[in-house]
């Protein structure tokens, strides 16, 4: 079910959770949408590209996507790439320490002139009206990780540093206190983040 984080009429920021069901990990996947620009930022694998192109296709033409996005380069992230990559002309962005690695994802030759890699240092993105920022986060679970910050809604896409085990009715709220999730959060941090 996708929740709206943010909507001014002209910039749309929009969650997608509920997608896989069983034991397989969903990351949460997110669109940015400004001026008839939008970003898709962590794919997902799989699992999750069938039911997520869906739900992309009420609120835009999927075709005309213009960037997806991935944090790092784990499968539950980008394993979905190949079929974005034959779905729509967009460019892929990943972390340049990546950016080898990430063809393994798709067939021979489908990666050329679409790559972006994000350097080290970070970077900004064009995306219709705004700037869309690369925020490095190495370390804080991938070597070569990014967060992701939008300027106009003023929302940080963190991707991994946010992930807790809740129970699944409690996906759907939200945390109003980081207390109230830090249980949840200590046992992926203290395996999953390298730092």
């Amino acid at each position: 079910m996708p929740a709206e984080l943010y909507n001014d009429g002209r910039h749309t920021c929009i969650a997608f959770r509920d997608l896989v069901h069983g034991e397989a990990v969903q990351a949460n996947q997110f669109l940015i949408y400004d001026d008839d620009h939008a970003a898709l930022i962590d794919p997902g694998g799989d699992l999750t590209y069938s039911a997520l192109f869906m739900e992309i296709s009420h609120f835009m033409n999927v075709k005309s996507l213009d960037y997806v996005v991935a944090s790092h380069q784990d499968p539950d992230i980008v394993a979905s790439l190949n079929k974005w990559l034959v779905g729509t002309e967009c460019k892929i962005v990943v972390p340049a320490l990546w950016e080898r690695f990430i063809p393994h994802f798709t067939r021979p030759g489908r990666m050329a002139g679409r790559i972006v890699p994000i350097p080290d240092q970070g970077m900004n993105l064009q995306l219709g009206s705004i700037q869309l920022k690369a925020v490095p986060a190495h370390f804080l679970h991938a070597e070569g990780n990014f967060q992701f910050y939008d300027p106009k809604s003023r929302i940080l896409f963190s991707g991994d540093l946010g992930a807790n085990l809740c129970p699944p009715e409690d996906l759907d709220k939200p945390a109003k206190r980081l207390d109230d999730v830090l249980e949840y959060m200590e046992g992926f941090h203290k395996r999953y983040m390298n730092s």
